[in-house]
């Protein structure tokens, strides 16, 4: 059961920084892209020309989210 809740506060933890760092983001009003990151090189971007349509693939950046977060996982286990 400690294993659970710790599992559980670490993404609680995490959870709480992203909706920190979108906060931010929306008061700077740069919402175009991940919240809290810049655009990573290999992180995919269209935009129509007429400007109607937009895409986001961040790729990159869930690749990095994903080590970060298996990280601080195996710290804790």
């Amino acid at each position: 059961m400690g294993t659970f809740l710790e599992i559980f506060v670490v993404v609680l933890l995490a959870l709480a920084f992203v909706g920190w760092l979108a906060d931010r983001r929306a008061a700077t009003q740069k919402s175009d892209v991940t919240p809290g990151l810049s655009l990573l090189p290999g992180d995919i971007k269209y935009e129509s020309p007429s400007g109607n349509f937009r895409v986001y693939f961040p790729v990159v950046t869930s690749i990095v989210l994903s080590i970060v977060l298996t990280l601080i996982l195996r710290l804790f286990s």
